[in-house]
């Protein structure tokens, strides 16, 4: 009796399948084109040519 009445609860939730999917997180959504934004060029920091002085005593 406990295993028809399982089937049976299975079976109902089962028809509501898009809504068992979107809770679950397995339904895919797609974004939104006029939400995305279009992001800034990266750019060098201004010093980026300097180089750290080497001292002699860290050579060695």
């Amino acid at each position: 009796m406990k295993k028809i009445l399982l089937v049976a609860v299975l079976v109902c939730l089962s028809a509501c399948s898009y809504f068992n999917k979107e809770n679950l997180g397995l339904a895919k959504k797609a974004p939104d084109e006029t939400v995305v934004e279009e992001k800034k060029p990266l750019s060098l920091p201004p010093e980026f040519d300097v180089r750290p002085q080497i001292s002699a005593k860290s050579a060695e």
